[in-house]
């Protein structure tokens, strides 16, 4: 079955797709991080030192994050709720994992990011599907230009086709329907 078929099947019309690197960097120790302890996160190390609810409210931090980083943290703190699903893809052209969000709210934790572990605004999970990083799955089209770390996937998006064609397995859609 399609990943699209599921979505329909779940009356949904968007999922989110991620990145979890540090500027493209220290992708596979961030992934093992993720997938060994079911959690999805972003940061802007720097910037954003406190949970995001009380840095929104500082003016200097949204004129250092801009428009665009200042949306992925609304995305991802105020709008991914329970039951969306993420993909967490590794750079253009590979999936690591399908994941289901288990709480809405988000939890700060400045430890992860201080000992370069994890990012600190972090969201538990449940990993529908997960890849060892060595053996992650090509996409059979590259989302060139996805350089943002959260974006949500419409059907209006460009990105809606190449990622809904992606097959998974009866358990994996019986485990995503549970969302």
């Amino acid at each position: 079955m399609t990943f699209s078929t599921m979505l329909s099947d779940k009356g949904k019309d968007y999922f989110y797709i991620m990145h979890l690197s540090y500027n493209g960097n220290k992708r596979e120790e961030l992934w093992n991080y993720a997938k060994d302890n079911s959690l999805i996160g972003l940061d802007a190390p720097g910037i954003v030192r406190e949970n995001w609810t009380e840095a929104r409210k500082r003016e200097s931090v949204r004129r250092q994050l801009g428009a665009t980083w200042i949306r992925q943290f609304d995305t991802f703190c105020f709008e991914m709720g329970v039951g969306d699903i993420v993909l967490v893809l590794c750079g253009w052209d590979s999936l690591l994992g399908v994941a289901g969000i288990v709480r809405r709210k988000h939890r700060y934790d400045r430890e992860l990011s201080a000992s370069e572990k994890f990012f600190d605004h972090v969201k538990p999970v449940k990993w529908i599907k997960k890849y060892e990083y060595a053996n992650r799955e090509r996409l059979a089209e590259p989302l060139v230009g996805f350089n943002n770390t959260v974006s949500k996937v419409t059907p209006r998006s460009r990105r809606w086709s190449a990622l809904t064609s992606l097959i998974l397995s009866s358990v994996e859609m019986k485990e995503l329907a549970r969302f």
